[in-house]
């Protein structure tokens, strides 16, 4: 579900920057920023639930772990780029 979430924001990202470019009117946050902090914050609960419970062995969550990680970073970086 975290891997989903980020996603949809990263696609949330691609749709603002194929209507409005590289340089997009800076505006106030409005119902899709709302929804991207959502979506990006939401995840970390379901992650710690995830490790927290040890259901399965830290080998098999550490992938799923760094390819959310990336998928945040990449979210972040995007977002620093088009604030600039």
């Amino acid at each position: 579900m975290p891997i989903l979430m980020s996603m949809v924001v990263l696609l949330m990202i691609g749709m603002e920057l194929w209507k409005h470019g590289l340089h997009a009117p800076h505006h106030d946050e409005g119902t899709v920023d709302h929804i991207a902090m959502l979506l990006m914050y939401g995840q970390i609960p379901i992650m710690c639930w995830f490790v927290a419970w040890r259901r399965h062995p830290v080998r098999s969550i550490l992938p799923t772990l760094a390819i959310q990680l990336a998928l945040w970073a990449t979210t972040f970086a995007l977002a620093a780029l088009l604030t600039h």
